[in-house]
């Protein structure tokens, strides 16, 4: 455990929830709707991964296949594809979904409920205590 320093602040919570992915953030949301203090702690984007590098970019990948395959399926527009899938095209695609990823429309619904995010990576240092950069986080 390391001693609090003079540059270091400290807060104390009913609750400090790690990782603000939908789990997280439910739980902090639920929590504080029970009037109980909650701290959030998360190092990269509010909402986890699926929306920023995993189900969105994915989506991106395969929406223009599944354009192709569903317009080959249609008379009148079956004969207007007539060229193969422009890979390239796609991942720029991909790249622009995941361009200058914000997590600023999530705020709002972590704010009207009261709770405190912490952005940094959370490390535990004993017992009902965390620590994120220069913050010490009781709980």
């Amino acid at each position: 455990m390391e001693r609090l320093t003079s540059a270091m602040t400290e807060q104390d919570f009913d609750v400090i929830v790690i990782g603000a992915g939908p789990a997280g953030e439910e739980c902090a949301g639920r929590l504080a709707e029970k009037d109980m203090s909650v701290a959030l702690v998360e190092r990269e984007l509010v909402g986890g991964e699926c929306s920023y590098y995993a189900c969105m970019p994915s989506k991106a990948l395969l929406r223009p296949a599944e354009a192709i395959d569903e317009a080959l399926r249609v008379p009148g527009a079956a004969e207007a594809v007539n060229g193969d899938l422009d890979v390239g095209a796609v991942l720029r695609r991909r790249d622009e979904v995941i361009h200058d990823l914000d997590d600023a429309a999530q705020l709002p619904w972590l704010e009207e409920r009261g709770v405190e995010l912490r952005r940094g990576a959370a490390r535990l240092d004993g017992e009902r205590r965390v620590r994120v950069a220069d913050e010490l986080l009781t709980a």
